[in-house]
Formats: structure tokens, C-alpha cells, sequence
């Protein structure tokens, strides 16, 4: 994960556990994945000199935190956590952080409340589909620093974040509505990957247009001057 150093924790993708415990100092923990984007974090000071048997539904990604850094990603699967101070524990000073991946972000906009780009220039209509394709650099964009986690709240950051990939990655068109118009159509979700993917994300699909279709000049048949349809 870039940005990150990821601790050896001897913890590998859950779907690698085989061997369950009986120990009775074992605590079973699992979130459900379906109580929204992110949930936590769930402190680990609690769960001191426990054992604990982390399970993630598919879909689902837990992130350890600590000293207000990602220490590690925990897959979808079963994971025995061992908390405490020593070596090779899971820090008890630490917290998880819950994320669902495995649907994706729609963010759309209507004729009522267009696309601006740059305040000027025609307004945009459609969608991009985004996905969290890097957990760790995603809570550090959208998540640490900030005092609430709500999904309402995290979406208005997902998509100022994207209308700023968007502004950058068109800038070069211009304003002119059929040129935009022809981007717009040419455009390939994996365009945005240099703006998004530091972000942790990444576009799926995009399906953009211009609200108002391009006016087109024709040429008069009876004066030869230059007439737009529509207008007298």
C-alpha cells in the first residue's frame, strides 16, 4: 500500500485460516457489512490479553489503526488477532476501521443540478460508477482528520473529489460544446486513474454528456449565410 508500513502482524488473507480455536479466551467479532460504507472505529483497549476471531463477509475490508496511521489491511475471512503490547500482537492501543468495497459509488448528476466545470462553460449531465481499489490511501484522503463518518457526508467528499479529477482530466477540451461533446464520448473510465487512484479509488464507468446537445451552424439554402435552427 503506498504512503504506508505495513507491520508483520503474520496475518494473511482470512480465506487462508483453516485451523479455528477453542481456547475460551477467544472473543468471535464480526460487522455486519450492509450497516453502511464505514463503520468504527471500535476501539481495541477493551479486548487487552484477548483473542480475538475477526470474520469479514465478502466485500468487506477491516483496517487496523494506529498512532493515526494504517498498520494493516484485513481481508475478507477469518482472522485470530492476537491483542496486547508485545511482539507480533495486534496493538491494543489501536483502533479498526470497517470498510464496504464491494459496491460501487455511483455519483450522478441531472439537468437540475448539472456538472459545472470550472463555474463556466456547458453543464454536464450523467454518472461515474467509483470503487475503493486502495483502503489504506482512501482513509487517509476521506476519513483521517475527519470528525464525522457518516455516508452522506463521506459521498459529498467522494464526489467534490471526483468533479476535481473531472475538471482536470477535461481542461485541455476546453468549453466549446461539440468538442466536449466528442471527449465526453471518447471518454475511458481508466482516464481518471492518474487523478483517483492516489485517492484510493478508481472509475468503473463513466456515461457523461453535455446537458444541452451542441448547437450546430448550418448554411442557408436560399442567402448562403449562416442560419442556427431553432432561432429566427
Amino acid at each position: 500500500m503506498s504512503g504506508h508500513h505495513l507491520h508483520n502482524t503474520g496475518l494473511k488473507h482470512g480465506r487462508n485460516w483453516t485451523l479455528l480455536p477453542d481456547d475460551e479466551a477467544v472473543v468471535d467479532w464480526s460487522v455486519q457489512p450492509d450497516q453502511g460504507l464505514v463503520q468504527g472505529p471500535l476501539d481495541l483497549e477493551f479486548l487487552q490479553g484477548r483473542r480475538v476471531l475477526l470474520t469479514l463477509e465478502p466485500g468487506q475490508v477491516a483496517l487496523l489503526v494506529c498512532d493515526a496511521s494504517v498498520q494493516a489491511v484485513y481481508l475478507d475471512g477469518g482472522h485470530m488477532l492476537d491483542v496486547g503490547h508485545g511482539r507480533g500482537q495486534v496493538p491494543s492501543r489501536g483502533n479498526m476501521v470497517f470498510l464496504t468495497i464491494g459496491r460501487g459509488l455511483k455519483i450522478s448528476w441531472n439537468a437540475t443540478a448539472p456538472l459545472a466545470m470550472n463555474g463556466n462553460g456547458p453543464g454536464l449531465i450523467g454518472h461515474c460508477t467509483l470503487a475503493i481499489d486502495g483502503p489504506g490511501r482512501f482513509y487517509d484522503t476521506f476519513l483521517a482528520g475527519n470528525d464525522q463518518w457518516d455516508e452522506a457526508f463521506i459521498m459529498r467528499l467522494v464526489r467534490q473529489a471526483t468533479l476535481s479529477a473531472l475538471e482536470r482530466v477535461l481542461a485541455e477540451t476546453g468549453t466549446d460544446s461539440t468538442r466536449l461533446q466528442v471527449r465526453l464520448a471518447n471518454l475511458d473510465p481508466s482516464d481518471l486513474d492518474d487523478e483517483l487512484v492516489p485517492l484510493g479509488l478508481s472509475c468503473r464507468t463513466t456515461s457523461l454528456y453535455t446537458a444541452a446537445p451542441p448547437v450546430e451552424a448550418i448554411p442557408s439554402e436560399v442567402t448562403g449565410q449562416f442560419s442556427v435552427p431553432g432561432h429566427n
